[in-house]
């Protein structure tokens, strides 16, 4: 039997791939692909985010319409919005966020910031691969195209950002 068969339950999931551990940079925010559903036969996907800037730093309100949220604080202290729920959180906490309940996740005060966050099932790391987020965008221009982009690969990830 092979092991990168996603319909192999038998064997060990495969988790050397040249595919781990991709990285995206998003307003001095690192996002980086650790495990990929095609590692773990679309079970789960594992993304680390580092928050790289001293100030406060917010990955804002989104829901997921496919994905249940483990989210593991390895480094910082945290503020989660989570439906009406507002949570502080400092390292080695864990957080279970469902699905269709919007959330956001902001690094507060000095120092680096880093969450692991397991999504269950995969699929939602390719969002950051789709978006292609490997530089700053500072022209007016940039911006509008990767918000065009965004809302795109909202309808193709089942997510949705909630701005206003």
């Amino acid at each position: 039997m092979n092991a990168n068969d996603p319909t192999n339950t038998s064997e060990p999931f495969n988790f050397d791939n040249e595919q781990a551990y991709q990285l995206y940079d998003l307003s001095k925010m690192d996002f980086r692909i650790i495990l990929t559903g095609e590692q773990t036969r679309g079970k789960y996907s594992i993304l680390e985010i580092d928050f790289l800037s001293d100030g406060d730093q917010e990955v804002p309100l989104h829901v997921h319409s496919r994905e249940n949220l483990v989210i593991y604080v390895m480094e910082g202290d945290f503020l989660f919005r989570y439906g009406g729920d507002v949570i502080s959180s400092s390292k080695d906490k864990i957080l279970i966020l469902d699905k269709d309940i919007p959330h956001s996740y902001r690094k507060i005060g000095k120092g680096k910031g880093s969450l692991s966050i397991m999504f269950i099932p995969a699929g939602f790391e390719h969002f950051f691969k789709d978006l292609g987020l490997t530089h700053h965008h500072d022209s007016d221009r940039e911006r509008n195209e990767e918000q065009i982009l965004l809302h795109l690969l909202e309808k193709k990830y089942g997510g949705k950002f909630v701005f206003g």
